[in-house]
């Protein structure tokens, strides 16, 4: 985790409406595993931290308080390794780009010192996300990120016209169905793509010749 202190790792989402929200980085294995289920289930310290536009500090994720308000989530993330948990929003203004989060193996308080490097580094990774938004810039892992969210896109539109049902609801479709099958966002999405998935067959296998009109 690249030196800061008071944390053992970091993930980085970026959040945009629905279905583009995309895992922009994470430092290890247990960041992955929170970002995705972030991602796929729609609640988290992420999403409460987007949504609100003010840091989500979980200074111990096991607490009561937590459980409640993320019922789904907190298992998941407790199960992968994490302790603690802190989401700090990357905003400029009104715009809110994405999120930063934080976690830490063991319950402990992010506050003083070691919460304003936390702070800065967000700063940092506002810089990033912006820098990319510029035309023409050149930022490692933007095509990534761009690709990304196409996949991810195509896959709600098909699963929209399969099911008949608004985009919105195609795409919660998607990441409970990732959720379920504990399966990257972005790789179920890949599947329906590439036409080997379905939504509207009863076991969601896609039988016979790939369907042109979709």
């Amino acid at each position: 985790m690249s030196g800061l202190p008071g944390v053992d790792g970091a993930g980085l989402t970026v959040m945009a409406s629905v279905p583009v929200q995309q895992v922009r980085y994470a430092s290890d294995s247990i960041s992955t595993r929170i970002e995705e289920l972030q991602v796929t289930l729609g609640e988290g310290p992420c999403q409460d931290a987007h949504a609100g536009g003010e840091p989500v500090l979980a200074a111990d994720l096991g607490a009561v308080v937590w459980r409640q308000r993320w019922p789904v989530f907190t298992p998941g993330a407790l199960g992968a390794g994490a302790a603690a948990l802190f989401a700090l929003p990357l905003r400029v203004g009104v715009v809110r780009l994405g999120v930063l989060d934080l976690y830490r193996l063991r319950p402990g308080v992010l506050a003083g010192e070691q919460l304003a490097e936390a702070l800065a580094f967000a700063d940092a990774a506002l810089e990033l996300l912006l820098a990319e938004q510029m035309p023409g810039a050149a930022v490692a892992g933007s095509e990534q990120l761009f690709t990304h969210r196409a996949v991810v896109h195509q896959a709600t539109g098909m699963i929209s016209g399969q099911l008949g049902i608004p985009m919105a609801q195609a795409f919660l479709r998607l990441r409970a169905r990732a959720y379920a099958g504990e399966q990257g966002l972005e790789e179920l999405a890949g599947e329906v793509v590439a036409r080997r998935l379905r939504f509207d067959e009863p076991d969601g296998s896609a039988a016979g010749a790939p369907d042109s009109s979709r």
